[in-house]
């Protein structure tokens, strides 16, 4: 019982047991580590490496609480491997069925030992390649009570993924793999940083951050994110110290200090920092499963990582890269003048709307286009006064009318070459959990496997790339908001591609959009509520020119 009840300080969940055998196989100085979870790790933990194995007695002895042989009594002030505690393996044995074989490679053969709810049930000659395999089945099965606090099977791979990707970050030169259910989730050959950020968090990621490196009381590298390349949670944000992932906020808020007034408010940035801290000046045993760490001298390490960020970002161009975008237009008969003189009927409404004082009625119409202000505006004379367009939500509330036109129609455009997307593994669970939802809107999902979706159909309205934009956005959303909020969907997508604010138009372009806009249902405000369009009366120009009170 009281082995039990001291596994709980170390095997929390999955992600816990695969933390402590990923750096038991690290301290062995591993090349490859292969990661093979069934039933969201809750079933079975398959933890394989090429590191330097253990003989017969030592694959014994590292099962007994307490007994490691990765210290000696001088590094206990000097600590430098992860695994110093001897708790690891005895108290994943000791809540779970545990099987190992290990070897050597001056070994001819290898050790295989059996061990359920902490006790050695065999050990065994076997034959096996160098390096060491520890399987773990049914996790808390001799205790009902801890195991019915787990969460379901998907929420546990995700804790688990998480494990993984912090210490695939760690160490880029490790080739790591993990599977699920056999199926390959991630195969990471060794490479540096910046392809190892690539391969798990995407390439529109990597291509905004910065190489960050210095320091004067520690050494710090890392990758960190332009300003403008930010999320609304510190999911993204991983700091390593001395070869180990930590929780500590005293680094948390060192780095968004470092950005200072860059970072928007609620806004965190993508990063992965790696200290290196004398170990002499930091203390990592004061948790069972080492996540947290207190430096001797805290002011001075969150200063010297702040002013170190401050400076890299400071010396880069933080300016984001606005993408082009083509207004498609047919012009008959030639050249469109630039004076040209355009009017505009309107078909009589089949129903009363409820019109705002100050938006533009019916009967001002027909109207004359004058053109553009300020590249963002469009203004038209009526017989009452002007009327002024917002061009942006002029278009966000006609793409937004169509889009739900042709959902009802289930409208299609497929793809003679599919949008390739290579996601991190959450956005690729979510896409994968979420194709038949999106269906739905207008888009063929297909699975192509190892974090890689194929867009084989999208929404007519949209070009490719507002529909690879419009899917990340989708997937930050997850499936309940696809469900519970389609409203907020639709607006999503259909604004993708609309006409943006100082956006120089054609006569031909201004001429097209005002006559789309007087037809839709609603042409008096965008989708998420701003007026399109707003209404200076006679009477309102001769009161600012003071010719009437």
């Amino acid at each position: 019982m009281i082995e039990k009840i001291a596994a709980g300080e170390v095997v929390e969940r999955p992600a816990s047991v695969v933390k402590e055998l990923v750096e038991n196989s690290i301290d062995a100085e591993a090349k490859r580590i292969s990661i093979s979870v069934r039933g969201g790790g809750i079933h079975e933990i398959r933890v394989s490496d090429d590191g330097c194995g253990m003989s017969r007695e030592e694959s014994i002895l590292a099962f007994k609480r307490h007994a490691t042989s990765k210290i000696r009594g001088e590094d206990l002030v000097n600590i430098t491997t992860l695994g110093f505690r001897g708790e690891a393996l005895p108290s994943i044995a000791a809540v779970a069925k545990v099987e190992m074989i290990t070897r050597r490679r001056e070994d001819i053969v290898g050790t295989k030992v059996i061990i359920e709810g902490g006790e050695i049930k065999k050990v065994e000659d076997v034959g096996s390649p160098p390096g060491t395999t520890v399987v773990v089945r049914d996790l808390f099965y001799n205790t009902p009570a801890r195991r019915k606090f787990l969460k379901k099977t998907s929420q546990e791979l995700r804790y688990l993924y998480v494990i993984f990707e912090r210490y695939a970050l760690l160490y880029p030169s490790i080739h790591f793999k993990l599977l699920n259910e056999g199926k390959t989730l991630i195969n990471a050959p060794p490479s540096d940083l910046r392809a190892r950020v690539m391969k798990l968090w995407g390439s529109d990621v990597v291509k905004d951050m910065v190489e960050v490196k210095g320091g004067k009381k520690i050494r710090i590298y890392g990758l960190l994110s332009k300003p403008y390349r930010v999320r609304k949670d510190k999911g993204r944000m991983v700091v390593f110290v001395n070869g180990r992932y930590v929780k500590n906020k005293l680094l948390e808020d060192a780095v968004i200090e470092g950005y200072g007034t860059l970072l928007f408010r609620e806004s965190y940035p993508y990063a992965v920092l790696k200290l290196n801290v004398p170990p002499s000046k930091l203390d990592v045993n004061v948790h069972p499963a080492k996540l947290y760490v207190k430096f001797e001298n805290e002011d001075e390490i969150r200063r010297d990582i702040s002013q170190l960020i401050w400076e890299t970002l400071t010396s880069q161009e933080n300016i984001p890269h606005a993408e082009k975008r083509e207004f498609k237009k047919k012009i008959r008969g030639g050249e469109v003048s630039k004076y040209r003189i355009v009017t505009f009927e309107v078909e009589k409404k089949k129903k009363e709307r409820r019109i705002e004082d100050y938006l533009p009625k019916m009967k001002t119409l027909p109207m004359e286009l004058l053109g553009q202000v300020g590249n963002t505006y469009i203004v038209l004379r009526s017989s009452e006064g002007l009327v002024i367009v917002d061009q942006h939500a002029a278009h966000e509330r006609i793409r937004y009318e169509r889009f739900i036109r042709e959902t009802k129609e289930r409208k299609v455009q497929e793809l003679l070459e599919p949008i390739v997307m290579n996601l991190n593994f959450e956005d690729y669970r979510r896409a994968v959990e979420m194709k038949e939802k999106l269906r739905e809107y207008g888009f063929i999902v297909e699975d192509f496997g190892e974090n890689t979706i194929l867009i084989r159909g999208i929404p007519p309205l949209l070009t490719k790339k507002d529909a690879e934009e419009a899917i990340k956005e989708i997937l930050n959303l997850g499936l309940r908001v696809l469900d519970e909020r389609r409203d907020d969907v639709i607006k999503l997508i259909s604004c993708k591609g609309a006409i943006k604010a100082n956006q120089k138009l054609s006569i031909f372009e201004m001429e097209q959009l005002i006559n789309q806009l007087l037809k839709c249902e609603n042409p008096y405000t965008c989708p998420h509520g701003r007026p399109t369009m707003i209404k200076i009366t006679l009477k309102d120009l001769e009161k600012m020119f003071k010719r009437k009170e």
